[in-house]
């Protein structure tokens, strides 16, 4: 039996977004053992449409990892005892499992002091992976933004206690996940819907000893309690922040989780996006990070380094994807884009013969990757970008073919 606490996975968004399967699967390889998954749907427990969010998430298991996703329904005190025991019970049961969308203050409020929050702690302790996103994620520092309270109803911008899970690391933490969100198009809806005005209102409260961890959306950052290894999975970037000083990590970056934020010389201001200036090519701010992916991109396949470039296309692919389930289709546009200039420059790289077989496996990696992309595009009605998905494929050799059961490939020779 495991003697330390399972892995932690804080998702900034996406957990039930095709684009993030890659992340779930690379989160169960660390899951000894036939895997039992169990979405947990307190978090949502208020919402009219909560038994729809479960069948969502059973149907995405189903459908992304052919497993069969329990659901522990819990909504609070006055749910019937039966059904709170049988909500211990699925839980107790698992070593895999997921919250996500959500009130994180309703999760606070309904979780804390319950038999359903006592059950998720001790099977955490036992080895089981905890895989928390969005209001899930928000409630397991010291401190909680009620979001809701703040950004729909106009309340105090203050914090209010979280349950501290983080806590059992020695973390005085306060998590923020939808770090980069742009949602708001014409305002500023980062850091959990915040902005920058009233995060730096929130920053000044938190006693000096705290860390703020801001976690992207469709990013996860990932957190092994035995060695106390941090990692970056996903499209974006996790960012420490520490009494204004901040370090920032992104895919594929591991680090101490006791790395010192305080590191930079200066402190790092919260961008002002209330008139976002055009960027290089014409991209607006909410589209310069797929420029800087796209240009560090080739940058990495001119110098022939295969691992940097298939992150950069995978990433490139995954803000894609995000672009369209978030509504925002034109930085699915700009990563399309951006793509169709990187994808026809990868035959150029040439690995030595001693790496060949882990290039195979990457590039069978990146390719699934791009087709799940096409497949978002199809669902998403972008037609055109699909298809010049399939075509940049088609013209590297890949043929796709769809069938009854999905897409497959072929290399032709």
């Amino acid at each position: 039996m495991p003697t330390a606490p399972g892995p932690i996975a804080i998702l900034g968004s996406g957990e039930l977004s095709d684009s993030m399967a890659e992340v779930h699967r690379r989160l169960m390889d660390l899951t000894s053992g036939p895997l039992r998954p169990v979405f947990i749907d307190t978090p949502a427990g208020f919402e009219p449409n909560v038994d729809q969010i479960a069948a969502k998430a059973v149907a995405y298991f189903s459908r992304n990892f052919d497993l069969l996703l329990a659901v522990a329904h819990y909504h609070g005190r006055t749910d019937p005892l039966a059904a709170t025991a049988a909500a211990v019970t699925a839980i107790s049961q698992a070593n895999y499992l997921l919250a996500g969308p959500g009130s994180p203050s309703y999760a606070v409020n309904t979780w804390r002091d319950s038999r359903v929050w006592q059950a998720i702690v001790a099977r955490w302790q036992e080895g089981t992976a905890l895989v928390f996103a969005s209001a899930a994620a928000l409630a397991l520092g010291r401190y909680t933004i009620p979001v809701y309270e703040i950004y729909k109803a106009g309340h105090e911008v203050r914090w209010r206690a979280g349950l501290d899970l983080l806590g059992q690391l020695g973390l005085v933490s306060a998590v923020v996940p939808h770090w980069n969100n742009a949602s708001g198009e014409q305002h500023d809806t980062r850091f959990a819907f915040m902005g920058a005005a009233r995060f730096s209102q929130l920053e000044q409260q938190l006693p000096p000893e705290t860390t703020i961890i801001g976690v992207d959306e469709y990013t996860a950052l990932t957190i092994d309690p035995a060695t106390r290894l941090a990692g970056v999975l996903g499209s974006g970037q996790v960012t420490l922040r520490h009494m204004g000083r901040q370090r920032v990590f992104g895919r594929g970056d591991d680090f101490a989780l006791d790395t010192d934020p305080d590191t930079p010389s200066e402190i790092a201001a919260l961008p002002d996006l209330s008139n976002p200036p055009p960027g290089a090519d014409g991209a607006t701010e909410g589209e310069s990070d797929i420029l800087a992916l796209r240009d560090t991109t080739r940058a990495a396949l001119a110098r022939d380094d295969f691992q940097q470039a298939t992150q950069g296309v995978v990433a490139l692919s995954l803000i894609a994807g995000a672009g369209l389930e978030q509504g925002l289709p034109r930085r699915a546009e700009r990563a399309v884009e951006s793509l169709q200039i990187l994808l026809p420059l990868l035959p150029s790289l040439s690995p030595d013969l001693a790496d060949r077989a882990a290039v195979e496996r990457e590039r069978a990696a990146l390719l699934d990757q791009l087709i799940r992309t096409r497949a978002d595009l199809r669902r998403a009605k972008q037609y055109a970008l699909a298809d010049t998905l399939r075509q940049r494929l088609a013209d590297l050799g890949y043929t796709l073919e769809d069938g009854p059961t999905g897409t497959a490939w072929r290399r032709e020779a």
